[in-house]
Formats: structure tokens, sequence, C-alpha cells
């Protein structure tokens, strides 16, 4: 079965995907905010086994910062934890079993089980407790509370059946810059009997679904290869030049939908030449214009307000007259800086010069950081 547990929420809203014909394309290489995210699940379940925590780079860093100023004052570190660890749920069957350690994310399972790895777990005879981190811009699928989470609520299932628990209590704990905020839940016995249905409803109707397009098209690594984007495309671009007219609302919502359809597809070819250009290494993709689209490496520079450069830095912002660019646990950025600048009258060379002397001082401060990413441009 194509589906794991962190694919449940996509189920829910279309089955299509998950039908045995369907082979979507290789999974695209991690963003940068995914790679963050990985960081921070590494260093976290680090803490919680007792091994040493691995060296972070500047934005992971940040957001363990977080997490450890919380988790030293939260009721749940006095406990002892298991991190990453796999279970498979049986949807024919009802029961579930415990994998073992996750190793990747790598599963072995058979055509009925829904594999999955809890982030955090706690085992007691009567209950258990499972917590889930969060650290990217949003709670990615689903609503972000746990008492609505439909990828936590499985786990909790897979836990209930594999340890014969009736009660489960749940914890998704999102972790930012600006802190970390915690939602909490218990599944009762039934509770875990809804799940149970609903799962097995939703398995059952893999084989003989049709593509339900809407907003989630856009998480949906199949979307390229779906019937419904070609007819999303000819709305959005139609074959013929028409006149486009919005009548409605509803129109206006559908036409969105589309163009979001649209767009996910689009991202997911754009991931593969990527893919593709990055293996040719120089030589890329050749262009009809006698140019080539290749992969390069970048350095992007951040304004870093934390550890020993913070007073230094703001200083420097606040003697440029840029100070109401910092926000409110003092970080700020380079777009910000611009903003201000340019509403006090600045433009054309004038404000390139005030911000390049402005970071300038920053960096001299070591209130600066760089990353190296990937970018692709045609050369």
């Amino acid at each position: 079965m194509k589906v794991t547990g962190s694919a449940l929420p996509q189920l829910r809203k279309c089955q299509w995907w998950a039908r045995p014909e369907v082979i979507a394309p290789p999974q695209p290489p991690p963003s940068d905010a995914m790679l963050v995210g990985t960081a921070v699940h590494v260093a976290i379940e680090a803490t919680l086994v007792n091994k040493p925590v691995p060296v972070l780079d500047d934005d992971a860093a940040d957001l363990v910062r977080e997490w450890q100023q919380w988790w030293k004052t939260s009721p749940l570190a006095s406990e002892k934890w298991q991190a990453e660890v796999a279970y498979a749920y049986d949807t024919a069957k009802d029961s579930a079993r415990f994998i073992g350690a996750s190793i990747g994310r790598g599963y072995e399972t058979s055509a009925t089980e829904i594999p999955g790895t809890i982030d955090a777990l706690l085992l007691e005879d009567d209950h258990a407790v499972i917590i889930d981190w969060k650290t990217g811009s949003s709670f990615g699928h689903g609503p972000a509370d746990a008492q609505d989470n439909q990828q936590l609520r499985l786990y909790a299932l897979m836990v209930a059946r594999a340890h014969r628990l009736d009660t489960i209590q749940t914890h998704i704990v999102r972790i930012t810059d600006q802190g970390v905020r915690q939602t909490s839940a218990t599944l009762d016995a039934l509770d875990l009997d809804a799940v149970a249905e609903e799962v097995a409803h939703l398995v059952k109707s893999i084989p003989y679904s049709p593509p339900r397009p809407g907003g989630h098209c856009t998480r949906c690594r199949a979307v390229a290869l779906c019937p419904t984007t070609q007819s999303a495309m000819d709305v959005v671009a139609p074959p013929e030049p028409v006149e486009l007219k919005i009548a409605t609302p509803e129109h206006a919502a559908l036409l969105l939908i589309r163009l979001r359809q649209v767009q996910a597809a689009c991202e997911t070819m754009e991931a593969a030449l990527k893919l593709y250009a990055a293996n040719r290494n120089e030589d890329g993709i050749p262009l009809p214009s006698g140019k080539r689209w290749v992969r390069q490496s970048v350095d992007r520079e951040s304004i870093n307000l934390n550890g020993d450069a913070n007073a230094m830095g703001i200083a420097a912002i606040s003697m440029a007259g840029a100070e109401s660019a910092l926000e409110a646990k003092v970080t700020t950025s380079k777009a910000a800086i611009e903003r201000v600048f340019k509403s006090q009258g600045l433009k054309g060379k004038e404000l390139r010069d005030k911000v390049e002397g402005l970071m300038s001082e920053l960096r001299a401060a070591g209130a600066t950081r760089t990353t190296t990413v990937d970018a692709y441009r045609e050369v």
C-alpha cells in the first residue's frame, strides 16, 4: 500500500493518487525548510535518548534553543521517552504491530498495512502519550490542533491496537523562532474505534476512487498525472484565446482551486527538471538559445541578532535609523530594513548605498549569517 501515516490527511481528501496503477514522480530533493526540520528532529531525538546533540546550522540551532527552553519547564520532560519509533496498522485486521526504531522512514509492510513513525512515545501500563514535533510555517496536512489532526489520531490507533490500550494522549508541539505552542487531546476507546472505521472505509475506496480536485492538490505528488489537471489547465490557460470573465464568487473560488492545481503540477515538473539538470552537472539542460539551465551554488545572507552579536547588531541598526525594522523578538531582515529606508524617502543609488553600508556594519559585528543554497539559472 502506498499510504503512510503522514499521508492519511491527503487520503481523506482524495484516494485516486493511492490507486496501484498511479505512479507518482520521484520525491524531489528536500527543501531548505525540510532540511531544517529534519535537523531539529534529530537534535530532539538525541536529547530524549541521552545522546550527544549534533552540531546544527544557525536556523536549526535557533529552533532547538526555543525547544530546549520550553522543554525545561514542561511536565513532559520528567518522563522516559522513546524517540522515532515505527508502527504498522493493518486495515484488514484492525490490528497493529511495533516495527522498531525507524531507519530513514523505510518500512517493510504487507499490502494491507499503513506504516508510520512517531516522533516521541511514552508507554505506560494503562495508557500512552504521543508527541509530534512541528517546525514548518504551518502544520502541514489538516488542522493544527491535536484534537483534529488525522495523522496523530492514526498514530494513536496504532499504539492502542499494538499494546491493547484504550486511552491515548496526543500532543502537537509547534516549534518556531518566536516560541513553542502545544495543543493536546485524549482519545478513548470510542474515539479509536471511529478512527479505525474511517481508515478502513478510505482504504476500501482506493481502487475505484475518481480524482477529487481541490486545495489538497497542491500537496499531491501525482498532481501532474491527474486527469483533472489537464482540464484545470484548459480553464486557466485555454488553447484558444478567450476573454476570461469571473462571474460570481463561486466561479472565482473554482478558478482559484484550478489555478492552484496547475501551479502544483508545474512545481512537480520543475522539481523533476531540477533533478535532471543537477545530475548533468555543468552540462545542465541545453536551451534553443544556446544557453544552459544549470544548478549553481549561491550564498544567501540573512541578519542574525541572536547570541554575542545581539547588542552590536541592534546598535548598528538603530544608529542607521532603521530601529522600526526590529520585530518583537529582536529579529529583522534586509527586506524590512529596505522598507524602512524607502519610507524615509530614500531610493535608487542612495537607497542601495544606505542598505549596503548598514549590512557592512552588521557583517563586521558578526550579526549576519550566510548559507549556501542551490539555484538554477540560465548561463
